[in-house]
């Protein structure tokens, strides 16, 4: 028997005279204990049988069966065999006493008795129940908690080793950690530590002695070579702890290695082209950001030169794209042969390749860079048996003459670039501001953007994010839009670089979360099937504006629940001050919200913090998606980024899925969402509820 004593406890009086039930009855009940009464022992034990009572008052001499015969049959039944009995009888004689005792009674009250005596007996005899079946149940729940412990302790995914910290020796180990070890579970047990070289861990330092040092331990990493030559490369937790007069310590071995090797893949993927070998747009823009810094503190200048090769197209498409790809290798060697180390070339992707030229003199060694590469580029180039001349339009950008940041620097080449091709191709053109349409068109988007919010041009479109196992849209991001007053709809690539710039992102940001809120909360007013709302922030929103405090004065003023809103944070934000970022990601997860990484992949930083991010998803930029069908090197980036995020427990969205072909391959690597263009573009938020009707989508029906 387990359960333990209530409060009001129930007793069995058991005695052949009526009055003396009735009296001994009246007086428990008035103090607050249930009596359940029997006429003699053969009522007694059918009694038993239906009310189970925490104590049993017995009478010795009964006409039908004595006191002490009952209590033994009592004791021979299993669920009332523990319930303490205590004897009422005129018997006063010592041999009577221990026949009582002997048949299985916890004390015996002599007739007549006080009822005050009775009482304290009958306290006192039901507290030791109480406490032993306290006893009893803590025993059983010790018992199940080291079963439990051990269980763990065996099927653990990770290592666990436990080390005697005063003998210096192996007490335990799972079979885990045993395979880690390349040694067998019975071999290492007993074992000293320190005469172990593989547990001289960090630095040299044993670990023993790191343990008794401080009494805790983290080692980010630590390798060693198994036996049969696999490496092994883990983070150990340790922790001592007291087991009776023993000092024991519990390291904890993950196997870190798959994980280091994936973000190291994924790290060289996503820098560099995958079919030129040279930096791609991520790695450039960083590199040109340092190199703009350098000057700026120097008061040095740089140059950006923009190339795009004349007539690819109709290269690829005479002569396919393995001679066009061919074609491209060759223009990177070439770049190589005339470039500085302090140089760097990169592809943008198709046939734009960039030089960001760093420590010039001036406009005019940017220009003999140009000439160099043109010369570079006049040879005849033999691909596949084809005799290929390659023709280039160069556009030149200087900083700080003419951009002041790598994205500012960039769009000025390219408008030079395409000069360029206007006065024939085959050569090069230096940026200038009076010339340029788009440097114009800037100026002009930059007077009417401001005040544009108040004057209500801004709206918002959504574009659905899809599960594809079942197949059911989860989520909508909310994309801001500029209805233009003269000139329509304006692109958010000409736009939101404006706000950016004109420091307007927290106001304009303030109004798309609060507009998104409402949003969400009227469609669910609707009746509609409830979904997140993902919202992008912005770094000045997330550094400059009070972050935590604009979402949750949104969500308190619409009255959304936090769990449907959804915030998506650029890669750009992990390069500022880590512990900043910390801490308001940790602000923000408070609110109950969830926190995404938008376009993963397109940066480095992501990869050393991610870990360490309270993030739920990360999203696989569309330039990745676009080329996974028919580039092995970016499906293998695909690949990996959605291994990591399996082995993170962090969920998947991929963007820009235009195409059945993309959709399948995203099927067949298990990637758990989708969002693009093949199910719907952004749509004003009256085409949504169309939208999440229950029907599956036909494309992506299984």
């Amino acid at each position: 028997m387990t359960e333990t004593i209530q409060t009001a406890a129930t007793i069995l009086v058991v005695d052949d005279n009526p009055v003396n039930l009735g009296l001994v009855a009246d007086h428990l009940e008035l103090h607050g204990y249930q009596v359940v009464v029997a006429l003699g022992g053969t009522e007694a034990l059918e009694r038993v049988a239906f009310v189970q009572p925490d104590l049993v008052l017995l009478d010795v001499m009964m006409p039908d069966i004595d006191g002490f015969e009952t209590c033994r049959r009592l004791k021979a039944q299993d669920g009332v065999k523990d319930i303490p009995v205590i004897f009422m009888t005129a018997l006063t004689d010592v041999d009577s006493k221990v026949a009582g005792f002997a048949a299985g009674g916890v004390d015996y009250v002599s007739k007549p008795f006080q009822i005050e005596e009775l009482l304290a007996r009958v306290n006192t005899h039901l507290a030791l129940r109480r406490t032993q079946l306290e006893l009893i149940a803590a025993e059983a729940s010790l018992r199940e908690s080291e079963l439990r412990h051990r269980r763990l302790f065996e099927t653990a995914g990770d290592g666990i080793l436990v080390v005697d910290c005063e003998a210096g020796t192996v007490a335990d180990l799972n079979a885990q950690c045993s395979q880690m070890l390349g040694a067998a579970v019975e071999a290492m047990r007993g074992q000293k530590v320190d005469a172990i070289p593989v547990f001289q861990g960090a630095g040299g330092k044993p670990i023993i002695e790191a343990l008794r040092d401080a009494g805790h331990m983290k080692w980010d990493e630590w390798s060693w070579e198994r036996p049969d030559g696999t490496p092994v490369t883990v983070e150990v937790l340790g922790t001592t702890y007291r087991a009776g007069d023993r000092l024991l310590a519990q390291c904890t071995f993950r196997d870190v290695r798959a994980r280091k090797e994936a973000e190291a893949r994924v790290r060289y993927l996503a820098m560099h082209d995958a079919l030129t070998g040279l930096p791609n747009r991520t790695l450039l823009m960083d590199r040109l950001g340092q190199a703009i810094a350098h000057a700026r503190r120097d008061q040095g200048q740089v140059g950006l030169l923009l190339l795009d090769l004349d007539h690819f197209k109709h290269v690829n498409d005479s002569l396919g794209h393995f001679v066009g790809d061919g074609l491209l290798e060759e223009v990177a060697q070439r770049l190589r042969s005339v470039l500085r180390e302090s140089d760097t070339p990169a592809r943008l992707g198709g046939d734009e390749f960039v030089i960001a030229a760093s420590d010039l003199g001036g406009v005019a060694d940017a220009e003999a860079l140009a000439r160099r590469i043109l010369k570079a580029l006049e040879p005849v180039c033999m691909v596949e048996g084809h005799e290929l001349r390659i023709g280039t339009s160069i556009g030149i950008a200087m900083y700080p003459a003419d951009g002041e940041n790598p994205a500012a620097l960039l769009q000025a080449a390219d408008t030079a670039m395409y000069q360029a091709k206007k006065k024939g191709r085959g050569n090069y053109r230096l940026f200038s501001r009076d010339l340029s349409m788009a440097a114009e068109r800037w100026h002009t988007l930059s007077n009417d953007l401001h005040n544009a919010c108040e004057r209500g041009e801004f709206v918002l479109h959504y574009q659905p994010q899809l599960s594809l196992d079942p197949s059911a849209i989860t989520g909508l991001e909310a994309l801001l839009r500029w209805q233009h007053p003269t000139e329509g709809m304006i692109a958010p690539g000409l736009f939101i670089p404006l706000l950016e710039e004109h420091g307007r992102m927290v106001e304009v940001g303030k109004w798309v979360l609060r507009t998104a809120c409402a949003q969400n909360v009227a469609w669910q007013k609707q009746g509609l099937p409830k979904v997140r709302i993902a919202v992008n922030l912005s770094a000045q929103q997330f550094y400059r504006g009070d972050i935590v405090d604009t979402v949750r004065e949104a969500l308190a003023d619409t009255g959304l629940a936090p769990e449907w809103l959804e915030l998506e944070l650029t890669e750009s934000l992990t390069l500022d001050d880590t512990d900043t970022t910390m801490r308001l990601m940790a602000d923000l997860k408070a609110l109950g919200v969830k926190l995404s990484l938008d376009d993963f992949g397109t940066g480095w930083s992501s990869l050393s913090y991610l870990k360490r991010f309270p993030l739920d998803r990360i999203k696989i930029d569309r330039s990745f998606v676009r080329d996974i069908v028919n580039d092995h090197s970016t499906a293998a980036i695909v690949h990996s980024i959605l291994d990591l995020a399996r082995q993170l427990h962090l969920d998947c969205v991929a963007e820009g899925v235009e195409t059945e072909e993309q959709l399948e391959h995203l099927r067949e690597e298990k990637c758990p969402g989708i969002q693009g263009f093949l199910f719907s573009k952004a749509v004003a938020a009256g085409e949504i509820p169309a939208l999440l009707a229950p029907v599956a989508p036909a494309a992506l029906a299984s």
